[in-house]
């Protein structure tokens, strides 16, 4: 039975003018190889490549062992409810495990009260793709592309040779000897473009870093690439949502997230671009023409996509900001992959179109319950961008200066929760007089000081209508549902900022072990704390909420011990000690 859905699975693709070719070995310059599965026009000639690589599989629907029947019905049968449950179950099999075996996260509440789960949209976590974050040889193939899945050593049949090193440097040398090889082959036209979301954009930067022959452009899709900074110790507290996994095919003894904890303060050597585990990428050397893509409700890859856009000299570069249900559901729709094919079609095939003359930044702004409007620009952050002020005042929020001090005491010896929040302190501003919006990075200047050693500060910036209800930015089939507009977070130890690289609206931190500033008790200190970048429109009559609080369920410090029992935290306002929350204005359309 297996061998006759596999024929018609063949003879579908044949049907739509495509080879594939599977595990095919691509050599690489330490003597080993990686595989991959090559989809190519049955029509002989040259053809440009897209490609990616990772770790998640390159069969169907993310590697599942059922991948044949899986693709069969899929194209079979997909409206079918029983269909999308099966493959929503293999879809959760085979990426499941990668995140059970997280290190346990310290100071949980076992008493927590998990409340009710929502009620589950009909398609949340349904497939809608032939792969997870890489690209579809269904959306290119047919188009004249030849589409490349590549996995990583250690990965799916790969052999380990050695230890797996995720996000390393011969993981990314490994890529380019790939990208390389595409490029010379009979079938290729020796131009070759990257494309994949999350984990395959994250080894885009990698690769790109190293200019391997044969890279003409790329499409990174919500990626991050300073490992410290974007996903390791963001804010300088250990993030460890999703990333603390190991994905290989045999489990490490010892993993990147053990050098993590070994290593808690930059290095060059342990996070930089020619680092063993967890390497980052010198975006300062990518100038390809560049696609990328950010979400504003997503709790990862936010801050390194966006600061890649800003960062990278590129004079061909795009910038999409848009919400939707998660990555590997939106970026497969007609009206996103019909985008990502022009900009191929410019830099691969050279074809004139007006994808460049579009505009540059495409701002889907939300104003609630999903809703939204498009606004175009011309640079990312938007240039006429104002930093509108709201100092803190009491447990209040105004845009004059407060002459008063007030001093918010709440208690920072808490339990982690995995749902709900851990209250600290709350400032509310007045109804606002006008639509404001926002896009951008929102930033807090605080004073605060603790009666221990260091204080970890969550920020979320929260929106209220005129019921003084919260407006819900993200869409009901959101991953991330509850997520505020502004959400970030800092370890105060790490505040000092390094001065060449900080902007007004982007605090960069140092996070070296000789900028490391722990507190004395009750010592009161300025830090700046920036959110992820967000879109959204807060409507004339709607209220802005403050929320510093002491503990997030996304943000895990092991050493928190040393800080957290006995401690009580305060934030100061007024008088010489302004606190503010700094929103990015866009001027008026």
């Amino acid at each position: 039975m297996r061998e006759l859905v596999k024929e018609k699975n063949r003879k579908r693709r044949t049907s739509m003018g495509i080879i594939k070719e599977q595990d095919v070995r691509i050599p690489t310059k330490d003597g080993h190889y990686v595989l991959a599965d090559i989809y190519r026009p049955i029509k002989e000639g040259k053809y440009p490549v897209v490609m990616c690589m990772g770790v998640f599989g390159k069969e169907f629907i993310i590697g599942s062992e059922e991948k044949e029947e899986a693709e069969d019905r899929f194209f079979e049968d997909y409206q079918s409810e029983e269909t999308k449950q099966y493959l929503k179950s293999i879809f959760l099999k085979r990426l499941g495990p990668d995140y059970l075996v997280r290190m346990p996260i310290p100071n949980q509440d076992p008493n927590e009260q998990i409340p009710e789960p929502m009620p589950e949209h009909p398609g949340h976590m349904v497939p809608v793709s032939e792969h997870f974050e890489q690209p579809n040889p269904m959306d290119w193939v047919p188009h004249g592309y030849v589409v490349i899945l590549v996995e990583e050593h250690g990965a799916g049949k790969n052999p380990m040779n050695g230890e797996f090193y995720q996000f390393g440097e011969k993981n990314a040398r490994d890529f380019c000897d790939a990208i390389e090889w595409a490029s010379e082959q009979t079938w290729s036209s020796g131009d070759v473009g990257l494309f994949g979301a999350s984990y395959y954009a994250m080894t885009q930067f990698l690769a790109a870093q190293r200019k391997p022959k044969g890279l003409k452009a790329m499409i990174p899709i919500m990626g991050d690439y300073d490992s410290y900074r974007d996903y390791m110790y963001s804010g300088g507290g250990l993030f460890a949502c999703v990333d603390n996994s190991d994905p290989s095919g045999t489990m490490q003894p010892y993993s990147f997230m053990n050098k993590a904890l070994e290593e808690p303060f930059w290095k060059e050597e342990i996070y930089g671009p020619n680092a063993k585990y967890m390497s980052s990428a010198d975006v300062s050397k990518i100038d390809y023409p560049i696609f990328i893509c950010v979400e504003p409700d997503a709790a990862l890859h936010g801050i390194g996509s966006s600061e890649a856009y800003i960062n990278c000299p590129s004079e061909n570069k795009k910038f999409l900001m848009v919400q939707g249900d998660g990555i590997h559901f939106w970026m497969y729709q007609p009206e996103y992959t019909g985008r990502f094919r022009a900009f191929f079609d410019k830099w691969l095939k050279g074809e004139e179109n007006d994808i460049m003359e579009q505009p540059r930044v495409e701002l889907q702004m939300r104003t609630g319950e999903g809703e939204y409007y498009w606004r175009f620009e011309k640079d990312w952050p938007v240039p006429g961008t104002t930093y509108k002020r709201f100092y803190l005042d009491g447990c209040g929020l105004t845009e004059n200066k407060p002459e008063e001090s007030h001093v918010i005491t709440y208690n920072a010896d808490v339990l982690r929760r995995m749902h709900g929040r851990v209250e600290g302190a709350t400032f509310i501003s007045e109804p606002v007089e006008e639509d404001l919006e926002i896009a951008g990075y929102i930033k807090a200047g605080l004073y605060v000081s603790s009666t221990t050693s260091d204080m970890e500060i969550h920020l979320k910036v929260r929106v209220l209508d005129e019921n003084n209800q919260e407006v819900i930015y993200p869409t009901i089939t959101s991953m991330e549902r509850n997520l505020p507009l502004g959400f970030g977070a800092l370890k105060v130890s790490h505040r000092i900022q390094d001065e060449n690289r900080t902007r007004d609206d982007f605090p960069y931190y140092k996070h070296t072990k000789e900028a490391y500033a722990p507190l004395q008790p009750d010592e009161v200190v300025y830090c700046e704390v920036r959110t992820f970048p967000t879109v959204g429109v807060i409507k004339k009559g709607w209220k802005i909420r403050l929320d510093v609080d002491p503990i997030d369920c996304r943000w895990v410090d092991y050493k928190e011990k040393e800080y957290r029992e006995g401690s009580k935290n305060s934030v100061y306002t007024g008088g010489t000690t302004l606190s503010f929350v700094q929103l990015p204005v866009l001027p008026k359309a």
